[in-house]
């Protein structure tokens, strides 16, 4: 198939107009300016539209969208958790289907094609068939009252994928946290992720509280957690990065989401990891935390992207990057809209080892891609960032979805 289009973002360096890109199933097997169809090819002309690549969320909970606004924003994180935990029985698989249909639904129309989220019940994928975004469901463990079985439901979750050919959709790893997951369990985590080319995500020093507690401290997430829970770890002084050097719970490369409470000593240890930061404005300012380190990050050459965390501590419903990209921009405004285009494609993309298939429109890659409704004539990134209503077309795996404006 032949899509010819009035201009290709191929990359930030690179731009067609105009902008043709051939596909083969799932896969760019051709990009140009001038391209011309085959004997009996298909083509989609697309005269008005920008090519760009499809953005990568790199942080989202797609099964709890049905909690937006049932929780009070501007909280501290112990009492947030207070508000959810007892929520959370009530959310039914059922519900948390409709949640994953919905989210991929609308982040879809707003330019993500890929999507790591956290999934902490598993029942919610029973019955689901397809996705309108790429998914890396990442199983999502903790230890508090009984140990998972850590391999069983990995194999589970493979032998579900392998009944799904056709769905885009791949595997990863979460411990929630080093106050909800043991450090051994983090270190099976960890060995399955190596030994299965699995990426590996947890969500790490992310409030106050999480710093206090791993630095022996009785702080009220103390009280969040089973008062006979063995857990000597938690009464020694680490921080959160301190405690994963000491247990050894960190794989290389791991995805780390949020990174609010890092320390200057912290940044060499997840320099040598090549740790990604998942930084999530909406949800950041939800909680009204302090500025995010972005530059203590960028001194040490350790990778930032972009995430949209759940909408049940964040305003940010439809899983939307522009927003993302827009608060960060707007607390960063050094920082340009080519660098946070970065952080949302190819930094992801890398972070995810899937710098060969995602990030850019080159030869080669998933046919994952997006068309946009901005001036031909001028650069599409900034456009792009600032326009609020949906993308025109969407692909994903070499399917194409058309987005009705309504």
């Amino acid at each position: 198939m032949l899509i010819c289009a009035g201009a290709l973002l191929e990359s930030p360096e690179k731009i067609h107009r105009p902008g043709c890109l051939r596909i083969d199933r799932e896969t760019i097997t051709e990009v140009g300016s001038a391209l011309t169809p085959n004997s009996g090819e298909e083509v989609l002309h697309l005269p008005e539209i920008t090519l760009t690549p499809g953005w990568i969320n790199l942080h989202a909970h797609l099964e709890l969208a049905s909690l937006h606004k049932r929780l009070t924003p501007g909280k501290d994180f112990a009492s947030w958790l207070q508000q959810l935990l007892p929520q959370l029985p009530a959310i039914t698989p059922e519900v948390r289907r409709q949640s994953i249909l919905n989210s991929t639904q609308q982040a879809a129309r707003s330019g993500t094609t890929s999507i790591l989220s956290i999934l902490s019940q598993r029942a919610a994928l029973a019955g689901l068939t397809s996705t309108q975004t790429r998914v890396w469901w990442a199983l999502e463990m903790i230890d508090l009252h009984e140990r998972p079985s850590a391999t069983e439901l990995l194999d589970q979750a493979t032998s579900w994928i392998s009944r799904h050919p056709n769905a885009p959709w791949h595997l990863a790893l979460s411990p929630h946290a080093p106050y909800s997951c043991s450090p051994s369990l983090f270190r099976a985590l960890s060995l399955l992720s190596i030994q299965n080319h699995l990426p590996f995500t947890t969500h790490l020093a992310e409030s106050k509280e999480e710093s206090d507690l791993l630095a022996g401290f009785d702080t009220p997430l103390r009280q969040l957690l089973p008062a006979d829970l063995q857990r000597p770890d938690l009464a020694e002084r680490n921080s959160p990065v301190s405690w994963c050097r000491k247990y050894d719970a960190l794989p290389a490369n791991p995805i780390l989401a949020h990174g609010n409470e890092i320390s200057p000593t912290d940044l060499p240890f997840l320099k040598e990891k090549n740790a990604t930061i998942v930084h999530c404005p909406s949800s950041h300012e939800w909680f009204q935390r302090k500025p995010f380190s972005f530059f203590s990050f960028q001194s040490q050459q350790i990778p930032v992207v972009l995430g949209t965390d759940s909408p049940a501590s964040s305003s940010n419903l439809g899983l939307d990057l522009r927003q993302e990209a827009r608060l960060f921009q707007k607390a960063q405004p050094a920082v340009t809209p080519h660098q946070i285009w970065q952080m949302i494609t190819t930094l992801p993309a890398q972070a995810l080892g899937q710098g060969k298939n995602l990030g850019t429109l080159q030869q080669g890659r998933w046919a994952d891609w997006v068309g946009w409704r901005v001036p031909l004539d001028q650069d599409p990134i900034p456009a792009i960032l600032q326009s609020i209503g949906p993308a025109e077309v969407t692909c994903v795996g070499g399917k194409i979805t058309q987005h009705e404006k309504i």
